[in-house]
This record gives structure tokens, C-alpha cells and sequence, in this order.
């Protein structure tokens, strides 16, 4: 588990008497960046996003952590714990569990605010929550991709997260609408297969897809592990020209397989603009420059503003659809 302390500003005091400067010196606000796991991707690039939002606020300090193991009860001593330490704010990409929903209504009850990405808390577990595009709102351009990619004709499977999951259920659910499209009536799901967003298992169940469907043309997947997981694997079997892929991704790691057509095209969402939401509205909330207020926009920084919900839910990035044409355009951004 590595924790990194990022001290983003030296605090600026005034050439006086050494008790006027500790008067005069603002306390610095701290944040936690808590998310899901460690080492992914789009986690780090979360962090990109908060660490530009600190570096606007002189005196910010930011913890980015992940538990060793995506497990419930880690992640919820890591927000005991940054709560203990006296921190301002927590910045969360919950994993689902009562425990964690437990630990951050401890963490509100002891005065810090709490936003969460992905994963929606409930109201009274957070003071925002910032809702990223879901899995859903792809199904209608994946499907139309992948389509578009076979001559509208052909098997194809889904590599998903986890069949007792809210944004798989939803995705199906708007998958199926499309699906009855006249449009799509020479497709054919033959399977639908689990990664459980972990790259290493979504490569396992494609490679044991493959080998079970000969025929197989098309593969979508609804998650950046899965995409990933599911191209190396037709990679490894050769199958790179055969078998036509789309998904939701990250451009830095998909840019040679868009450009070399394994990976006709892609969806996808900027995930700095999720960390950098996060720590600016945390950080303006903690300075009073801003409320959190039902039906009122919140000024977000370069972002401009954001409309928060009745319900404390605010949306933060849209889809792009990421191809050979505009590949260079995002590749070196996140």
C-alpha cells in the first residue's frame, strides 16, 4: 500500500514577529482521495485531476490511497482512519458495502465532507455525490459500433463486471432496447461473461470464449478492465483481424490497438475532470466559497458549473467516442 502525502503549496507568511505569522497562517485543508483499488488506471488519473484542483487552492494537501485488496472493510478503516487524523475532506470511489456507507457517515458526524464518485453513497453518507457517465448510457454507440464493425452481421459476446451489480443489470437493460432495433436483427449475443473489473480475469474468460464460439466476431465490454483484458487475449490468439472489439476505455491504453483496428472504436469519459470536480468543490466548500445547494449550480473551477440535484447528485463528464480519426487528439491525456 503506498500513500503518497503531496504538499502542493508552501504556506506564505508574513516577515513579522514569529507569534503575528502563526496568527496570520491559514491552516491547510487535507483531503483523502480513497478509491477502489490500487494501481488502476483510471483511479490515477482521478488523481491527476485532484492534484491540478489542490494546486489552485494555496495551503492544500492531498492523500491519494487505495486498500491493498478491493475489500469493503479496508477501505472503510482507511476513512476511520484519515477521519481520526483530523482531515477535512474525503474524496471517495466507494465499494459497495455497508461498512463503507458506515464509515463515512462516522466521517460526517465528525464535521469532514464527503464526495463520492462511481459508486453512489447514500444521501446521508455524503454531502455530493458525482455522477459519471454509467455503463448504460454507452450500450446504445457500443452496439452501434460494434455493428458498424461486422457489416451488421455476426456473434458476438459481452464481457461485463458482475452479474449482481447495479450498472451491469442497467447496462443489459439498455442493451436489450437497442437490441430489438431493426438494425441489429443479423447480430447475435451467443454469451455473456463476467471480469469482475480485473484484467486478468476478463482475459481468462475471453480466452476461454473464443475457444467455445469459433464463430465469434464481436466482443463489447462495458468496463476499462474488461477491454483491456479482452483485447490481449485476442491478441494472444491471434485473432486480432477476425475478431472486432468496443468498450469503455482509457485512450492512453488503447491508442495502438485503435490505430491498428483491433479496437475499432471506443467510449469513454475524462477521469481528471471527475478528480479535479472532487477536490475543487470539496476545497471551495471548506473556504465557504461555495454551497452545496439542490437545483443551484456550484462553480467548479475550469470546469465552470455544475447543477446539483435535488437529491446531492451533480453530473460530471460525458461520453466521447474515441476512434483512428481523433485517437491523437486524447491518447497523451489520460
Amino acid at each position: 500500500m503506498l500513500t503518497r502525502r503531496l504538499f502542493l503549496s508552501a504556506l506564505s507568511v508574513l516577515p513579522a514577529t514569529r507569534a503575528l505569522a502563526q496568527e496570520e497562517e491559514p491552516r491547510p485543508l487535507r483531503l483523502a482521495l480513497i478509491v477502489a483499488r490500487a494501481g488502476d488506471d483510471y483511479f490515477v488519473s482521478c488523481r491527476e485531476g485532484a492534484l491540478q484542483a489542490a494546486a489552485e487552492v494555496a495551503g492544500s494537501q492531498l492523500t491519494f490511497i487505495a486498500p491493498p485488496a478491493e475489500e469493503a472493510e479496508r477501505q472503510a478503516a482507511l476513512v476511520d482512519d484519515f477521519s481520526q487524523q483530523g482531515y477535512d475532506g474525503i474524496l471517495i470511489a466507494p465499494i459497495p458495502s455497508d461498512v463503507v456507507i458506515a464509515a463515512c457517515q462516522r466521517a460526517i458526524a465528525r464535521g469532514l465532507r464527503v464526495i463520492s464518485f462511481g459508486t453512489a453513497l447514500p444521501p446521508d453518507a455524503r454531502h455530493l455525490h458525482l455522477r459519471t457517465p454509467d455503463i448504460s448510457d454507452a450500450a446504445p454507440v457500443l452496439l452501434q459500433t460494434i455493428s458498424n464493425a461486422l457489416g451488421k452481421a455476426g456473434e458476438i459476446a459481452v464481457v461485463s463486471t458482475a452479474p449482481e451489480r447495479a450498472d451491469h443489470q442497467a447496462f443489459v437493460k439498455a442493451l436489450q432496447r437497442e437490441w430489438n432495433k431493426p438494425d441489429y436483427d443479423d447480430l447475435v449475443l451467443i454469451t455473456t461473461v463476467f471480469g469482475n473489473e480485473d484484467v486478468r480475469a476478463s482475459y481468462a474468460q475471453v480466452l476461454a470464449v473464443v475457444q467455445a464460439y469459433p464463430k465469434l466476431r464481436g466482443i463489447v465490454a462495458p468496463d476499462a478492465a474488461a477491454l483491456m483484458g479482452a483485447a490481449r487475449a485476442v491478441k494472444d490468439l491471434g485473432k486480432s483481424q477476425s475478431i472486432k472489439l468496443t468498450g469503455i476505455g482509457l485512450p492512453s491504453r488503447l491508442a495502438g490497438m485503435v490505430r491498428e483496428g483491433e479496437v475499432p472504436a471506443f467510449v469513454t469519459w475524462s477521469p481528471i475532470d471527475v478528480g479535479y470536480a472532487a477536490a475543487r468543490i470539496a476545497l471551495s466548500v471548506l473556504r465557504n466559497e461555495e454551497a452545496i445547494v439542490g437545483d443551484a449550480p456550484l462553480k467548479v473551477g475550469k470546469l465552470g458549473e455544475l447543477v446539483v440535484d435535488k437529491g446531492g447528485v451533480a453530473r460530471v463528464g460525458s461520453l466521447v467516442t474515441v476512434d483512428q480519426a481523433n485517437i491523437d487528439t486524447f491518447d497523451d491525456k489520460f
